[in-house]
């Protein structure tokens, strides 16, 4: 059993330093999962100093304060996939809050260790603490993102969305990595023991494999987020194209095209119109559209559409707009086609999105 979790260990230390090195050269935006795969590697390291020099008592310790950090890392990662205008002051505050609960982590930690000393066994109080910890990021991220329901169920098809699915994949996996900890920390059975070491570092390695693996499938997964989106905090939460100056003239020309001629409202628009409106091939379109937004043009006219109706079905709370109407405007001729497709998008028909509050 040491063996295998020797090797394991061995492989999350070196994979996850190589990783979090990666990340903070890819961009500011990766940050905090840079710092996640950092601490991960960090706590195998030092797990594999212990296995090999088990008189020194410290170790545990050293764990137990950088586990400390996992879970709001993750949590701060998920919140910056969003636009969110008052961010810095956001996680300032955060940290500002942290402190007490760190001061009394650091005292437990401490206190562990003298028990240690004097022979006495572990206390459980750090455990519970972050479990405590885990369970109030769970109940915030819940709400955070159930305020943005309608933005996350309106982005499926792209990258955007992948890199949400991957945070909320990532914090649960944490969060059982916590409530495995909290099992350990209160069974006596050396071997089951073993059993759960083995099974919290495989844990740690899927998700930095998951990591690995969208990075490398996604050059620019970590690099920014989606340029197709811009999320907006004001009042309500709205999805807007957005392109950059920097951008290649093409998509310029192409965001021109949607945002002042709205030429997606054509029923009869199709991919070589499209690219003889540019004055490029077709499949020069396509490669742009999936390298830039990870879309096909079939999914980009269909977002193009998506954000017409909802901006037309918020107008109509107040105003006397049809959905029949909407749904001629944006290309549809089938008001069962045009129900099917809004509610796949969003998750709701358009006389709920129409009748749901901001």
């Amino acid at each position: 059993m040491y063996i295998f979790i020797k090797i394991l260990l061995f492989l999350l230390a070196i994979a996850g330093s190589i990783l979090s090195w990666k990340l903070f050269s890819d961009s500011k935006k990766a940050r905090f999962i840079a710092f996640y795969t950092l601490a991960i590697s960090l706590i195998a390291l030092n797990q594999i100093l212990s296995f090999y020099n088990s008189t020194i008592d410290i170790f545990p310790i050293f764990n137990t304060f950088t586990g400390y950090f996992l879970t709001p890392l993750i949590f701060l990662h998920s919140i910056l996939l969003f636009k969110i205008t008052n961010l810095k002051k956001l996680v300032y505050k955060h940290f500002i809050v942290s402190i007490p609960f760190l001061c009394i982590i650091i005292y437990w930690i401490f206190d562990d260790y003298r028990r240690k000393l004097l022979g006495y066994n572990n206390n459980s109080y750090i455990t519970i603490l972050l479990v405590v910890q885990c369970f109030v990021y769970t109940l915030l991220l819940i709400f955070f993102l159930n305020k943005r329901k309608k933005i996350i169920l309106g982005i499926k098809p792209t990258l955007q969305y992948q890199r949400i699915r991957l945070s909320i994949t990532l914090f649960l996996i944490q969060a059982l990595i916590t409530a495995t900890i909290l099992f350990e920390n209160f069974i006596s059975h050396d071997h089951l023991t073993d059993y759960l070491v083995l099974f919290i570092f495989l844990l740690f390695m899927v998700q930095v494999l998951l990591i690995f693996f969208l990075q490398k499938k996604y050059p620019t997964f970590f690099k920014e987020n989606d340029r197709l989106f811009h999320f907006s905090n004001k009042g309500t939460d709205v999805v807007e194209v957005y392109t950059s100056e920097s951008a290649p003239p093409v998509l310029q020309e192409l965001q021109k095209l949607m945002s002042e001629q709205k030429i997606f409202k054509d029923s009869s628009l199709s991919l070589t119109r499209l690219a003889n409106e540019l004055n490029i091939a077709e499949h020069t379109l396509s490669k742009i559209l999936k390298d830039s937004y990870n879309l096909t043009y079939t999914q980009y006219i269909s977002f193009q559409r998506l954000k017409e109706v909802k901006k037309l079905l918020q107008q109509s709370t107040t105003s006397d707009i049809r959905i029949n109407e909407i749904m001629y405007e944006v290309g549809f001729n089938s008001r069962s086609a045009f129900n099917t497709w809004f509610k796949r998008n969003t998750g709701f028909t358009p006389t709920e999105f129409k009748k749901s509050p901001e």
